[in-house]
């Protein structure tokens, strides 16, 4: 299992991967932060339900073996120092992750109609894509891990 987040100003993009499959993803408002660290040091996601996005909090079985990748970006510091001890967390470059989250959300829902004709890159998903942007965190930390090998 990785966890994968984007810290940003207003929100906080959250996604829990199971292999390189997306289980669950979240969005969370930056001023309900701390509910975070809570939910990671007490091993049960539950109280990042009502941000929701893709899968099911309840697919997701926390153990202190779990690998945190965090992106550099905005806040990403204070957020660290708030999970320090819940899990190993790494830092991971998020350049071009915001991008990288609008084609996974296609990929999750495709479109449909004459939008399929439309390039993905002119198309911009009908929500907030941090919580994407966090898998594409992982992703590319992965991606990453396996380059150095």
């Amino acid at each position: 299992m990785y966890l994968g987040i984007d810290p940003g100003r207003f929100k906080i993009g959250f996604a829990a991967v199971d292999g390189d499959r997306l289980v669950f993803s979240a969005i969370i408002p930056k001023d309900r932060e701390e509910v975070l660290p809570r939910a990671m040091n007490s091993l049960d996601l539950s109280p990042l339900k009502e941000w929701t996005r893709e899968g099911s909090v309840d697919s997701v079985a926390l153990n202190r073996d779990v690998k945190i990748f965090i992106g550099d970006g905005t806040s990403s510091d204070e957020l660290k120092e708030n999970l320090a001890g819940a899990a190993d967390i790494t830092t991971v470059n998020e350049y071009g992750t915001t991008l990288a989250g609008r084609e996974l959300y296609w990929k999750l829902h495709p479109p449909k109609g004459l939008w399929a004709l439309i390039p993905t890159s002119l198309r911009t998903p009908p929500r907030d894509v941090d919580d994407l942007a966090a898998w594409a965190i992982i992703i590319s930390a992965l991606k990453n891990n396996a380059d150095k090998k």
